[in-house]
C-alpha cells in the first residue's frame, strides 16, 4: 500500500477536497485477522486546511480467522453515540482496485493498545480507573438495545438456552474444516461443552474478543474499543469468561488482563451490569474460549502450511496450542 493509492481513494470519496496529501502511512503490528494501517491525511476544503488521522482496515491475503468486514463496519456505525467508545467510520470499500484488497476507513483515536506497553507504564498510573472503565463499558455493551440498533442481522439465537449451542456448533465446524490432524484434547473439550451448556440470563451484544490489547488507553482513559470482528448476539457471560482466559494473564501476574483479581472483577461487573456471574457458566465459557482460541490458531497454521500466508505469526500460532489444550483439560477435570 502506497500513500498515493490512499490519496487517490480519498479524492474519489471527497471530490470537493483539494491538494490531498497522505503521510506517515504504516502498518500497525498485531491484528492477525485484518491488516490495520495508520496514516495522516490533509486537504484543502472550504478555504481551510483539514488534518485527520485515519485507520484503514484491509482484508489480508490469509488470516487467523475469516470474518466479514461489513459486520465490523456496521457495528461501529450502530455504536456511535451509544456510550461505548468506538471510532467514527467513513467508508466501506469492496472494490479492490484502490488498495489491492477490500477495506474500510475510520478515524484514528488517541491512545495505546499494546498490553506490554500499558502494563509497563501501569496504565499511566491509573490502572484501577482503567479497570473500572473496562467493566463499565462491558456492562454498557451488554445493556445495549440491539434490536433498536438494528443489530439483529448478526443472527438472533432462538432462545437463551440456544446461545451456548450456537457457539459450540460454530467452533466445532471451523475446527473440522481447518484441522490437519486429530485433535483429541479439543474433542474432549467439545464433548464436555455439549454436556454442560448453561442458559443465558439474556441475549446481549457480545464483543467476543474483549481483552487488554483491544482497547485504547490515553492518559488513564479508555478512548476506544476495537476489533469487533467476532461480534455476535449471545450470552454476556461469554465476554466475562474471555476476559479471564489464562492467555491474557502475563508471566508473574495472576490478574485478569493485568487489571483485577477474578473475584473483584465478578463483583464489579455484577454491580455495573445488574447481571449475576455464575461461576459454573463462566467455567463453561472459559472452556469454549480456549477452544475458540485453539481453533483460530489452527486456522492460521493451515493458512501458512498451504502457502496462502507468508506471515510468520500464522506459523507461530500452532506452537501455542499445547498450553491451550492443557488449560482446557485443567478446566474440565
Amino acid at each position: 500500500m502506497q500513500p498515493e493509492q490512499v490519496a487517490a481513494y480519498l479524492q474519489h470519496q471527497m471530490p470537493e477536497a483539494r491538494e490531498i496529501e497522505v503521510a506517515q502511512l504504516f502498518r500497525i503490528s498485531g491484528g492477525a485477522s485484518r491488516e490495520t494501517w495508520s496514516c495522516d491525511a490533509t486537504w484543502d476544503q472550504g478555504g481551510a486546511r483539514v488534518e485527520r488521522g485515519l485507520i484503514l482496515r484491509r482484508d489480508p491475503e490469509a488470516s487467523l480467522l475469516e470474518t466479514e468486514r461489513y459486520v465490523e463496519f456496521r457495528v461501529y456505525q450502530a455504536l456511535q453515540g451509544s456510550g461505548v467508545p468506538v471510532p467514527e467510520v467513513f467508508w466501506l470499500e469492496d472494490d479492490a482496485k484502490w488498495l489491492e484488497r477490500s477495506f474500510f476507513v475510520m478515524a484514528r483515536l488517541a491512545g495505546e493498545a499494546s498490553p506490554q506497553r500499558l502494563l509497563a507504564t501501569a496504565f499511566d498510573g491509573k490502572a484501577d480507573d482503567v479497570a473500572q472503565q473496562k467493566i463499565d463499558i462491558l456492562a454498557r455493551i451488554h445493556a445495549l438495545d440491539w434490536q433498536a440498533k438494528r443489530l439483529d442481522f448478526l443472527g438472533v439465537p432462538e432462545s437463551t438456552s440456544a446461545c451456548a449451542t450456537r457457539e459450540i456448533d460454530r467452533w466445532e465446524s471451523i475446527m473440522r474444516e481447518q484441522t490437519l490432524e486429530p485433535q483429541p484434547a479439543l474433542e474432549l473439550g467439545i464433548a464436555w461443552l455439549r454436556a454442560h451448556q448453561p442458559v443465558a440470563q439474556k441475549i446481549a451484544l457480545v464483543h467476543a474478543d474483549y481483552r487488554t490489547g483491544n482497547f485504547l488507553v490515553d492518559g488513564g482513559r479508555i478512548t476506544g474499543v476495537l476489533d469487533w470482528e467476532m461480534v455476535h448476539l449471545g450470552d454476556p457471560l461469554e465476554d466475562v469468561a474471555w476476559v479471564c482466559l489464562r492467555s491474557w494473564r502475563w508471566a508473574g501476574d495472576a490478574r485478569m488482563g493485568g487489571l483485577f483479581a477474578r473475584d473483584d472483577f465478578y463483583r464489579r461487573y455484577q454491580e455495573a451490569s445488574g447481571l449475576t456471574v455464575d461461576p459454573d457458566a463462566v467455567r463453561f465459557w472459559e472452556v469454549l474460549g480456549n477452544l475458540k482460541l485453539a481453533v483460530i490458531f489452527l486456522t492460521g497454521a493451515r493458512s501458512f502450511i498451504e502457502g496462502r500466508s507468508k506471515d510468520p505469526i500464522h506459523a507461530f500460532t500452532a506452537h501455542l496450542n499445547p498450553e491451550i489444550e492443557a488449560e482446557i483439560l485443567r478446566l474440565i477435570a
